[in-house]
């Protein structure tokens, strides 16, 4: 080891920094394979009048005696529905999920269903617990 008794210490330890540079490096290749999304370059056309499509998700809750609640919201009765319904949604693409319980009739399930078919809605899931 040098002492520098006349003037500033002059020598740079290039270890550390090729050492940082090699991580670098291999962190920005693992990246760069999992980040293609694409087999090759899509240069995407631009709209000012496109729709922008968002989901709403609705969920439909349904108690072993039949009654409903859309988002919580309970539903009297059934002319209800599609006004609560189309309130939730608000312009957006409808989607639903119903949560009904084990011991719901069959019929009110399929009624239910029914209704959401009226409304257009085309994605239709069934909540069910895991084990």
């Amino acid at each position: 080891m040098k002492l520098h008794r006349h003037g500033p210490i002059t020598e740079i330890n290039m270890t550390p920094f090729v050492d940082i540079v090699l991580v670098i490096l291999i962190i920005f290749l693992l990246t760069a394979t999992v980040m293609m999304p694409r087999t090759f370059s899509i240069c995407l056309p631009q709209a000012t009048q496109a729709d922008r499509l968002e989901k709403a998700v609705v969920i439909i809750s349904i108690d072993q005696e039949g009654r409903i609640a859309i988002n919580g919201i309970k539903v009297n009765q059934d002319n209800d529905f599609n006004q609560i319904f189309t309130a939730q949604v608000q312009g957006k693409e409808p989607q639903a999920v119903i949560a009904a319980d084990k011991h719901t009739r069959h019929g009110r399930l399929i009624e239910v269903i029914d209704r959401l078919k009226c409304l257009q809605v085309q994605r239709i899931g069934i909540e069910v617990d895991q084990p």
